[in-house]
């Protein structure tokens, strides 16, 4: 017999398995995506030169490149901040046994230095720059330069006498070089003391109930995709460019996922495989509570199976019976709006985020008939970065129902106006012949009116789909119940969902 860990669990199979018998163990069933193994007990774990300094004020992120010995030996944790200027400051003092000089040197923004007080290695100081400036710190001949600060500058700006350090531990790169198996081959064969994992649990934050929306929305059938992979962090674009609020500030610690909420990568979710400090710019959301293994050996364009708790609570594009029914199992009391049968479809849940409605233990759905609900057919293939626009601008990114308010309606032509979207739609599968009815229509960024939709009851030969000229209208797909539009008014609200 051969004895193994699957998820964490001791395990004893016989001798021969493959890993197609040993998931059949599992406590979730095996869904077709990337398994780790990890060949005997230890992992190999890699130690770098970056160390994270803890303080009264949070935390900094240091990358040594020389004096490493003095670092070690060094008894720095406790120094207190002991004094600061417009260009540098200091923790200390703390005795070493480098040898002081009084000459001068140039030292750039965030070096971080040894110098002395009184030429004494007794009265030691770790100092760092905060801005290019020429000084003697009474650090050695060669300037003392330790290494620099790579994380924490806005904690630096915080910090005053009185601060102190309150730990300093290193950075370990968690890799492993020989050890690891990452594979969807079920064939592989098991040998005695293997740990592997199948799935990683994601515990989300109550505090970030958007930025937890957020990451369920990209976490689709509880799967998801790493579409970058660094030594400090896995991370998946699928929802990059949709707005996330920031919500929650704190050390970005190993397992802790977080969504870029501003600035480039907007959208983006990381999950930090190191310890790192917090970031105006990273609002957690949650964290790994197990499997952290197989994100630590993610490849590159790997989907991973996740256990998420809480599970998501979509209830767009449901009957309001079958919404009702999955509210009870949950013990969640559901409160109707709007169209109120059974078979009518849920488009709105107020509050909008699982983890609101978690909170409040009820939720309200407005529904709608089923003979209301217009689907439609999107041409991927034909105009990607218009319907990347249309996705965005009615929430389909996130939601299986999206809202068009009506514009005008008049004769043949259906207009609809979605709040403007900071992307340009650019020319794309643009008609050259007669747009057949049905047809879906985004006016261009050639035109006045660029980002108009619309739609035509009736073939044309002359105008898009939005009234344009054809040079100007991007045909992104189809209505495919088009006499649903029939009859409807400006100032309405149509709501669509994708077939």
């Amino acid at each position: 017999m051969i004895n193994i860990e699957l998820d964490n669990r001791p395990l004893e199979i016989p001798d021969d398995s493959t890993l197609a018998d040993a998931i059949k163990h599992a406590e979730i069933p095996y869904r077709g995506t990337t398994i780790a193994i990890i060949r005997g007990t230890v992992e190999s774990k890699e130690a770098t030169l970056q160390y994270l300094i803890s303080t009264t004020k949070g935390d900094i992120g240091i990358e040594l490149s020389a004096y490493q010995d003095v670092w070690q030996r060094a008894q720095i944790v406790n120094s207190k901040v002991r004094w600061v200027s417009r260009e540098a400051f200091a923790f200390g003092p703390f005795k070493t046994d480098i040898t002081p000089s009084p000459r001068d040197h140039e030292y750039a923004r965030w070096d971080v230095i040894l110098g002395t007080g009184g030429y004494d290695a007794d009265q030691t100081y770790l100092v760092v720059s905060k801005q290019l400036h020429t000084a003697a710190h009474g650090a050695p001949m060669d300037g003392g330069v330790i290494g620099r600060i790579t994380s924490g500058r806005g904690v630096i700006e915080t910090l005053g006498t009185g601060d102190s350090i309150t730990g300093i531990k290193p950075i370990e790169r968690w890799e492993t070089i020989v050890n690891k198996i990452v594979t969807t081959d079920l064939s592989t064969r098991i040998e005695q003391g293997m740990r592997i994992f199948t799935h990683s649990v994601i515990e989300l934050s109550p505090e970030a109930p958007y930025g937890a929306e957020h990451f369920l929305a990209a976490a689709e059938n509880n799967r998801m995709k790493f579409s970058t992979v660094s030594h400090s962090f896995a991370s998946t674009e699928s929802l990059q460019g949709e707005e996330c609020p920031f919500e929650q500030k704190k050390p970005r610690t190993v397992g802790t996922i977080t969504v870029r909420s501003s600035g480039a990568g907007l959208g983006r979710i990381y999950i930090s495989k190191l310890d790192k400090t917090s970031s105006p710019n990273h609002s957690v959301v949650g964290r790994v509570v197990q499997g952290m293994e197989l994100i630590q050996l993610v490849g590159k364009d790997q989907e991973l199976a996740l256990t998420i708790h809480p599970e998501r609570i979509m209830l767009l594009g449901k009957t309001l019976k079958a919404a009702e029914e999955e509210l009870f199992e949950r013990g969640i009391t559901m409160h109707r709006d709007g169209e109120t049968s059974d078979s009518d479809i849920v488009v709105e849940q107020i509050p909008a985020t699982t983890m609101q409605i978690v909170e409040a233990g009820e939720v309200t759905v407005r529904g709608i008939s089923e003979h209301n609900l217009v689907k439609i057919k999107l041409y991927d293939d034909l105009a990607p970065r218009t319907i990347e626009f249309f996705r965005h601008a009615l929430g389909l990114l996130k939601s299986p129902i999206g809202a068009l308010p009506v514009f005008a309606a008049y004769e043949n032509t259906r207009l609809f106006k979605v709040p403007e979207v900071k992307k340009e739609v650019m020319p794309e599968n643009v008609p050259t012949e007669t747009v057949p009815a049905g047809e879906i229509g985004v006016t261009s960024q050639s035109a006045k009116y660029a980002q108009m939709i619309g739609v035509k009851l009736a073939d044309d030969s002359r105008y898009g789909p939005s009234g344009e000229k054809f040079a100007y209208t991007n045909i992104i797909g189809r209505v495919i119940d088009i006499e649903k539009l029939h009859d409807i008014e400006e100032g309405d609200v149509v709501y669509v969902t994708e077939v």
